[in-house]
Parts: C-alpha cells; sequence; structure tokens
C-alpha cells in the first residue's frame, strides 16, 4: 500500500516533535522549550529539507508550537504531517468517540484540515484487538473516506502488533522505535515484513535517546525514559571511543547504517533545536566509506 502523500517525496530525515513540546509540565529532555525556539526548530526544518513532521498531543505542547510554525511557513501541500491519536490527555483511549474527538482537537491546535498521517499511539495488544473490533478502526476509515486523513499508521513499540496492523491491510505506515539502530537491530523482521507488504516505515529513537548522536554517552541525561533498559550503555561507550580514535562521526554512521535498509523510508529525530536539526542534516550528508563502514560493523559484529 503506497503512502498518500500528493506525490510528496519524504526526505530521509523528518522532525519529531517530542522535543520541542517539551514543557513546564512536561519536560521530555532536559528543559522547557519556548514558542520562539520551537518555531525556529520547526521553521528551520522545512527550510533545509525537511518535510515530515511527526507529533503527538501526547508531547506536551507540541502541537499547539507546531501549529504556529506551519502557520508562519505557509504551504500546507508541501508539508506531510502525522500526529498520533489513543494518548491524548483527554480524549485517551481507543474508542471511535475518542480517537475522533483526539483528530478533531489536533486539527484545531495544528491549524490545519488534514493530517497526512494519524498514528494509532501506543496501544497495548488488548486495547488494539478492542479497537480492530469494536469501532475504533471504523472510525478511522471513514475519516480517511473523508480526506480527513490520509494514510493510517501505527505508532508503538510492540512488533508483533505492527505485524498484525500490517496483515489486517488496513497500514499506510508504521512508526517503531528504538530497535534498529547501531545498538539494536531487533526489528530487522518487522522492517522486511514492512518492505514485502509495501508499507511505509518511519523509524523513531535512532539516536537511542542520544547515545548515538556522538557525544560522550555519560553525559547523556534522559528524564523521560530509562534507555539502559533496552541497550548496553557500556556498548554505546565503545562505540563512541572507537569513533574518536578512528576520526569518524557516529551519528552520520548510524544513519547511514539505518538508511541502507530499503524498508526505511525516513529517520524521525527528536530535535529541540534548529542546531540540532542541522547537526543531522549534516550527519545524514556525510559521507563515510565503506571500507570504515565495514571496519565498525565488523568490529561491533553487526556485518
Amino acid at each position: 500500500m503506497q503512502l498518500n502523500t500528493n506525490g510528496t517525496s519524504i526526505f530521509p530525515i523528518s522532525l519529531g516533535g517530542a522535543g520541542i513540546g517539551s514543557c513546564k509540565e512536561n519536560i521530555f529532555f532536559k528543559r522547557p522549550v519556548s514558542d520562539k525556539k520551537a518555531v525556529e526548530t520547526v521553521l528551520f526544518a522545512l527550510e533545509n529539507n525537511i518535510n515530515l513532521i511527526d507529533t503527538s498531543p501526547f508531547y506536551g505542547d507540541s502541537e499547539r508550537k507546531i501549529g504556529i510554525a506551519l502557520q508562519e511557513y505557509g504551504n500546507r501541500s508541501s508539508i506531510i504531517l502525522s500526529t498520533k491519536a489513543g494518548t491524548h490527555p483527554i480524549y485517551k483511549g481507543y474508542s471511535g468517540e475518542n480517537l475522533r474527538r483526539s483528530v478533531e482537537n489536533s486539527l484545531k491546535v495544528l491549524k490545519t484540515d488534514y493530517l497526512d498521517i494519524l498514528h494509532i499511539h501506543d496501544p497495548s495488544d488488548v486495547e488494539f484487538e478492542n479497537m480492530m473490533e469494536n469501532g475504533g478502526m471504523d472510525t478511522l476509515l471513514r475519516l480517511k473516506e473523508e480526506r480527513v486523513i490520509h494514510n493510517i499508521g501505527l505508532g508503538v513499540r510492540d512488533h508483533n502488533l505492527h505485524k498484525q496492523f500490517i496483515l489486517s491491510g488496513y497500514a499506510d505506515a508504521i512508526l517503531p522505535y528504538l530497535d534498529y539502530n547501531l545498538l539494536s537491530t531487533k526489528a530487522d523482521d518487522l522492517l522486511e515484513v514492512a518492505k514485502k507488504n509495501n508499507i511505509t516505515v518511519l523509524l523513531g529513537s535512532a539516536l537511542c535517546m542520544g547515545l548515538l548522536s556522538g557525544i560522550n554517552p555519560t553525559e547523556i541525561t534522559v528524564r523521560h525514559y530509562a534507555i539502559e533498559k533496552d541497550v548496553s550503555i557500556e556498548k554505546a561507550m565503545e562505540m563512541y571511543l572507537w569513533c574518536c580514535k578512528n576520526d569518524v562521526n557516529l551519528m552520520a554512521l548510524n544513519y547511514q547504517f539505518i538508511l541502507n535498509n530499503p524498508a526505511v523510508s525516513t529517520i524521525v529525530i527528536g530535535a529541540s533545536s534548529k542546531e540540532e536539526v542541522e547537526k543531522s542534516i549534516n550527519a545524514y550528508k556525510e559521507n563515510i566509506s565503506s571500507s570504515i563502514i565495514k571496519s565498525f560493523l565488523k568490529k561491533f559484529k553487526l556485518s
């Protein structure tokens, strides 16, 4: 199933909205991000070829800030706008009514009349099953028929749920996270299934909450997620030191590794400033020799 983006190809780097959504009530990374800084970040991304913005009403006040930026930028048809439903602070849950109300609220806050992608956000096994059987999916399909949403996606960690969604025939896109990068390739099998079924893959948390950003991993602090439960900090440190010794940009190496997989359409970065966006774009553009990549992959048993 081909993603409907009105003919717009997705740039390999996309902007995620969690970082700029940080506010006093809900801090995702280090500190609250002001409206001015958030808008600057979005506009910088859009002005430098990034054309997909992914957010959620769960990400603090991310949608509101993005809405301000989109009004200033204009040219809505050039932007692939993605948000989520199911985890809205007020319209929480996966019933048809809650999903529709969440979508309606997102449209209002984002200052748009349609969503390019609407991801079902973080359902449990039981919630996903109930949504599929008790009207939630029917509501999303009606919204799709009404052209309020153009594509239906799923943003969740659980690979089995992604596979169920793909095999249901309703999937246009999926957004797995944390499980395909230099520190973890657990999503290998899922990506194969997505590729086989022509499903667009937006890959989240590719930098493992900053561990693969090229910053010393011991200096990384993540307030909202215990990343050490999922990946080895020791291995991240070994990779960091190897790259320092060999004068290699770890972020660039990680991006090249990920995008070498034909199943991945774009990497969603959680930047909270235009400087972080620029760093990711430059890393994406950086050319790393095949011999260096081969040496790294052999060293860390990834080949």
